[in-house]
């Protein structure tokens, strides 16, 4: 793997871990909810949805952060016109 100018830290692959579960889990729960009529079973859902997912989607981020693919090195020192 190349070596980046740009890391991620992991306090910003948290932040990512929170924010993407908040609107997963809200999907999550009505998606149990609508599917099975109980409020109850979309809370179940998420639940453990909630746990699972938050861990693999973190490593998921920390791996995809060691890959240089799709990542390029602008000079922001260069004016364009």
């Amino acid at each position: 793997m190349f070596k980046s100018k740009f890391y991620e830290r992991f306090p910003r692959s948290v932040a990512k871990v929170i924010s993407w579960r908040v609107l997963v889990t809200i999907t999550n729960f009505f998606g149990g909810w609508l599917a099975s009529g109980n409020p109850w079973v979309g809370l179940g859902v998420v639940s453990f949805a909630l746990v699972v997912n938050s861990i693999l989607y973190f490593f998921h981020e920390r791996v995809w952060n060691r890959s240089d693919w799709g990542k390029e090195v602008v000079d922001t020192d260069v004016v364009t016109t």
